[in-house]
This record gives C-alpha cells, sequence and structure tokens, in this order.
C-alpha cells in the first residue's frame, strides 16, 4: 500500500512539474510575439516577495508609472480586495508625482451601487489622502474611459483609478488607454469585476483571504522577464505594509461633475 502511495505521489509531482514546464514555455512563446513596454520611471510595490520578483527577474525592476495596469478579482465578492490592493499600487504611483497633485477616482453607475462611494479613512489606511482626490460618481463605462484618457494630458493628475464591476472596455479602447498612459508616462489603474483582451501593461488578479488578506497572482506582465511570475501568486497580508504616504483621515473629496 505504501509503495502504491508513494508511486502516485511521485505521478502526481511529474505532472505538476510538466504543467509548470509548458506554462513557462508558453509565457516565452507569448512574450516573442507580443511588444514590450519600454521603461521609464516605475514603483516598488511595497510587498517584499512582489519586489523580490521585480528586483531580479524583471528587467529593469519595478512596475512601470506609464503604462495601464489592470487589477481583476478572482469573483465578484473579491471586489473589495481589487480595491485595496488598486489604492496600494495607486498610492506608489502618487507619491511619485508632485505634492499638490491629484488622484482621479471614478466609478460606474454599477461599481457605485454594489460598492459604494469611496470612504476617506479606508483610503487614507492604504496611504491615499482624501483631499487629494478628484472623484467621478457614477457614470458609463464609455464616459469613465473617457474621462481617464482626458486625466492622462492633465499634468496635475498623478494617477487614475477607474471602477467598473459589470463591464470591461474592449481591446480597442484598452489599446488606446495604454499607448496614452505610455506617451504621457503616466498610470492608469482599472479595477474590475471581470477581464477581457487587452493591452495592459500589467494586469493582477486578486482574491480575499481569511484575517483581511489578499491572494494576489501576476497574470500578465509586458515587460521583458527572465523567469514568468509564479502560477501560484503571493499571499498578502497589507496591515503589515509599509503605505508610501503619510494617511490624511479626513473624508474630504471633490467632485468632478
Amino acid at each position: 500500500m505504501q509503495t502504491m502511495q508513494r508511486a502516485f505521489n511521485k505521478s502526481r509531482q511529474a505532472k505538476s512539474m510538466t504543467r509548470q514546464h509548458k506554462l513557462n514555455r508558453l509565457h516565452k512563446l507569448v512574450a516573442k510575439h507580443e511588444p514590450m513596454v519600454q521603461r521609464g520611471a516605475s514603483i516598488r510595490t511595497g510587498f517584499a516577495e512582489i519586489d523580490a520578483y521585480f528586483d531580479t527577474q524583471v528587467s529593469g525592476g519595478g512596475i512601470p508609472c506609464g503604462g495601464l495596469h489592470e487589477v481583476a478579482a478572482e469573483s465578484t465578492a473579491d471586489m473589495p480586495a481589487v480595491l485595496g490592493f488598486a489604492h496600494r499600487l495607486a498610492a506608489r504611483f502618487m507619491a511619485q508625482g508632485a505634492d499638490d497633485d491629484v488622484l482621479l477616482y471614478g466609478q460606474t453607475h454599477a461599481a457605485c451601487r454594489d460598492g459604494g462611494q469611496p470612504y476617506g479613512p479606508a483610503l487614507a489606511a492604504h496611504g491615499l489622502s482624501p483631499q487629494r482626490l478628484v472623484y467621478l460618481d457614477g457614470v458609463t463605462l464609455p464616459d469613465l474611459l473617457w474621462a481617464g484618457e482626458q486625466a492622462l494630458s492633465c499634468a496635475s493628475v498623478a494617477c487614475s483609478l477607474l471602477t467598473s464591476s459589470e463591464s470591461v472596455p474592449d481591446f480597442t479602447h484598452s489599446r488606446r488607454l495604454s499607448l496614452a498612459a505610455r506617451a504621457a508616462e503616466r498610470p492608469l489603474l482599472l479595477a474590475l469585476g471581470k477581464t477581457a483582451a487587452s493591452a495592459a501593461t500589467t494586469r493582477w488578479r486578486v482574491a480575499a483571504l481569511p484575517q483581511n488578506g489578499w491572494q494576489v497572482t501576476l497574470e500578465k506582465l509586458r515587460l521583458t522577464y527572465d523567469t514568468p511570475p509564479p502560477s501560484v501568486g503571493w499571499s498578502l497580508y497589507p496591515a503589515t505594509t509599509q503605505i508610501a504616504e503619510k494617511p490624511n483621515v479626513m473624508p474630504l473629496m471633490r467632485r468632478a461633475v
């Protein structure tokens, strides 16, 4: 019986290694045919495991500021975790700008209905100052994407964070936003309830873990790398992570109408 169990375990391990090998080969094949993003200014996430991967495996290290970055939910119930991780990235991008630069924060009608409006103290807990936030309240997805594209040409907008829980940009819109973000050398974050084909520089898949943790997987990476991101991702617990800015707990927002 023990012999059969050992044989079974070895077979399962061999299949797992073969699967990972095929996945690595597929990542390398895609990387050969997909144009890579040129590097400029970049940020560190503040999570040691992710930053270690970018430092050792990705050319140039860090997440480029000039680009489109998607943060997507594993399931509908994971949208709060998606927003938490997106807020952390936005805080890091904001720290690269001037002290009076603002964050454009927009939600579709459904995202506002399902998750509510941004809450000042919660933003501050992730390193974002509500006083530096310009808020778009419950608009359609086309209007939201248009606002994000226009914000890329505004020097005082250091970062844009757009949230849609029910619909996603098609590839044409995604490529247009990606090119605009790279040309402006500014970040545009999309927090999404689901995904489709896109031209994003990175795509992060986020699921909630017990004790306020996040399981984060880097699904898409349009940068030159030596080893693909780990397929199992990283288990993160943000309460132990140092944030980029000192929190400002006043729940004050400037509204864009």
